[in-house]
């Protein structure tokens, strides 16, 4: 398979076991090995078909910042799953140096190398359902497609809930698959918040919220489709409207337009009283407006919503693995 190797990125973090490891930063210098499909982007020439070594490194730098690790193996386990965050890569091999590890003898370097791969991931693997969709979409987008004409693209704001499980890391995983979509991309992810049950019993767990942008040249509807297949791989079933869940996936807003439609309507007939929904939505685009009859400028919407007391920050960081 192709590769990219990024070797020699350095930062400071607090990283070790040692009481003034954790106060006192250290450098650590990091190596990656990026595996992945480059046929697309060496015929191409665009950077859409591959991924952005800059945006690596920064990701890895902001994981060597961020969260103390006691152990440079769980750092390196950190940084290979922020790098894994790029759908395209299938697989990463991570090296953690720690040039000035506290160690009496004399020495040269000590490190940590780790392998880690896509979840499901191999050389030869069966295809997936959403990777099947994905080709299900290019085969009709090759020959629906005018030569003379671009896709019109859309944005969408996606909702992220839950409550079942390891509910951040299944939102990773759903960003992923949402970016992996034919003619998605991803444009802006929240923090994480935690919000206490609403419209559901109270004797169930907290729910997790977040909120993305995504650009596509679906049309709302071909979104939704693919939008359930993600819920469907993560668990979600329908059999009970209002209830505890791994994921749910809502489009919030398509365009600005409004839609009556039973199946989908446009904007979320229920966002404009939702701060869960709202206030993740101003950190993508402090700037955002609810279109409809129950619409306005979100920032102020979020102020009345009913459920605005119970929503608290649980992270900035979280799509990087920043919290346990």
């Amino acid at each position: 398979m192709d590769y990219i190797t990024l070797t020699g990125v350095r930062a400071e973090g607090t990283h070790g076991v040692l009481n003034f490891e954790h106060a006192q930063p250290q450098p650590f210098v990091v190596d990656a090995v990026l595996y992945m499909d480059l046929s697309d982007a060496s015929r191409s020439d665009d950077l859409a078909d591959t991924v952005s070594y800059a945006q690596i490194a920064d990701r890895i730098v902001s994981v060597i910042r961020g969260e103390h690790c006691d152990l440079i193996e769980r750092l390196a386990q950190r940084i290979a799953d922020s790098i894994l965050l790029s759908w395209r890569v299938k697989k990463t091999i991570v090296t953690v140096h720690k040039p000035q590890a506290p160690i009496e003898q004399d020495f040269g370097d000590v490190s940590v190398t780790i392998e880690r791969a896509q979840s499901g991931y191999e050389e030869q693997s069966t295809p997936t359902a959403a990777s099947l969709y994905t080709a299900q979409q290019r085969e009709q987008e090759s020959r629906t497609a005018d030569n003379d004409q671009q896709p019109r693209v859309h944005t969408a704001v996606i909702a992220l809930g839950g409550n079942l499980g390891d509910v951040p890391q299944t939102f990773r995983t759903a960003i992923v698959a949402m970016d992996a979509v034919a003619g998605n991309q991803i444009t802006g992810i929240s923090a994480l918040y935690r919000t206490k049950p609403w419209g559901v019993p109270r004797d169930v767990p907290d729910f997790f919220n977040a909120v993305v942008e995504l650009s596509t040249t679906l049309d709302a509807q071909q979104l939704l489709e693919s939008l359930h297949m993600i819920e469907a791989a993560h668990g979600r079933t329908r059999d009970v409207h209002w209830d505890s869940r791994p994921l749910d996936l809502d489009i919030i807003d398509f365009d600005g337009s409004t839609n009556d439609n039973p199946g989908l309507t446009l904007p979320h007939p229920r966002a404009w009283q939702r701060a869960f929904v709202l206030r993740p939505w101003l950190d993508v685009n402090p700037n955002a407006v609810l279109p409809g009859n129950h619409g306005g400028v979100v920032a102020e919407l979020v102020e009345s919503a009913p459920d605005a007391d119970g929503l608290e920050l649980e992270s900035t960081d979280w799509i990087l693995g920043g919290i346990a």
